[in-house]
């Protein structure tokens, strides 16, 4: 062995008894962890996680009584955006749904398997899980109130997945209280009727990372913490040298290092990874570091986290694509912007 061997080799064994070792690449994934598929009529492929080895789709399904709904537990999933609320929630319903024995049907020309989903935000207001108006069908410029998609789905039995319900006025929640605490009912006073009373109902609520209120709590007293399935991604075909780093970063946001708040996730990464399908490399990732450019500016993240980000491409072998200071382009971190000339 010459000195030069000698002394690498020495250098290897005290970074592996000082733990600097890094992990390796390949079992970080976790690949065999994946739980069979959900496959969506869309076509669109869902991997539910693992809760203590049991799939996430399975346990919440348990938490349904649909012979005594009022014993029902209603579940809340937390977690940055993009990490696969949304997801987690359709194939709990697609589960629900084949569980019953029901055939995917069509509505408005779409796959339906009794998923609803209700956006409300800061303008909402008591009549948002009541009622809607929509066009009239047979008299050009009037409207007719309808039931909403919430009460159609209490009737029905459907899923209904309340999303970002951390953003919706008190007002709105307040008014479906009598559906949270049990007596799945809903007053109906815009048509006359005393009380819309489900045969069952399902409620997984989205919510993102953010001050909550207490009554969401009690309501929704089983909460799932959702992380991006990061095998699941590399499973999907994103680049695992990628996914890999993403998976790195984002555990260091878990663990509370960096001061980190946000890292791409799941939807993020899995965009990215379509891009470069599409359209090569280095536009895919101009067009990504233009994103986090302008989340900067608008004080949607950090200059850390947009900086942290592009570490993490420079890590999954990407720094090739970046430019000097000297061609005065302009850049985030060494890399190009999505910007016309």
């Amino acid at each position: 062995m010459s000195a030069i061997d000698q002394a690498l080799s020495t250098i290897d064994q005290v970074a592996t008894e000082g733990e600097l070792a890094p992990e390796a690449s390949t079992n970080l994934l976790e690949l065999e962890s994946l739980t069979d598929p959900v496959v969506l009529p869309d076509g669109k492929r869902i991997y539910p996680p693992r809760l203590h080895g049991e799939p996430i789709d399975e346990l919440a399904c348990a938490l349904i009584d649909t012979h005594t709904p009022g014993e029902s537990t209603f579940l809340r999933l937390i977690g940055p955006p993009g990490a696969g609320k949304s997801q987690i929630a359709r194939a709990i319903a697609h589960r629900l749904w084949r569980e019953r024995g029901r055939e995917v049907e069509h509505r408005r020309g779409v796959p339906f398997y009794g998923f609803v989903e209700i956006s409300g935000g800061p303008s909402s207001d008591e009549y948002l899980f009541r009622h809607e108006f929509v066009p009239a069908a047979d008299d050009s410029g009037s409207v007719r109130l309808v039931d909403s998609a919430f009460v159609q789905a209490m009737r029905e039995g459907w899923v209904v997945m309340i999303d970002e319900v951390n953003t919706i006025r008190d007002v709105a929640l307040l008014s479906i209280n009598a559906c949270l605490d049990g007596r799945l009912s809903l007053y109906l006073p815009a048509t006359g009727e005393g009380r819309a009373r489900p045969a069952r109902v399902r409620m997984p609520a989205r919510l993102q990372p953010g001050p909550g209120r207490r009554h969401r709590h009690s309501r929704f007293p089983a909460t799932l913490e959702v992380t991006s399935n990061w095998p699941a991604l590399a499973e999907l075909g994103a680049p695992q040298a990628l996914v890999r780093e993403a998976m790195a970063l984002d555990r260091r946001r878990i663990a509370g290092e960096d001061g980190l708040t946000w890292t791409p996730q799941f939807r993020d990464i899995e965009a990215l990874a379509r891009m470069i399908d599409r359209v090569g490399e280095r536009a895919a990732l101009a067009l990504f570091v233009s994103n986090l450019s302008e989340q900067a500016q608008a004080g949607k993240i950090q200059d850390a986290e947009a900086a942290a980000a592009c570490r993490m491409l420079d890590q999954a072998g990407y720094a090739h694509l970046k430019v000097s200071a000297t061609r005065r382009l302009p850049s985030l971190h060494g890399y190009p912007r999505a910007v016309t000339s």
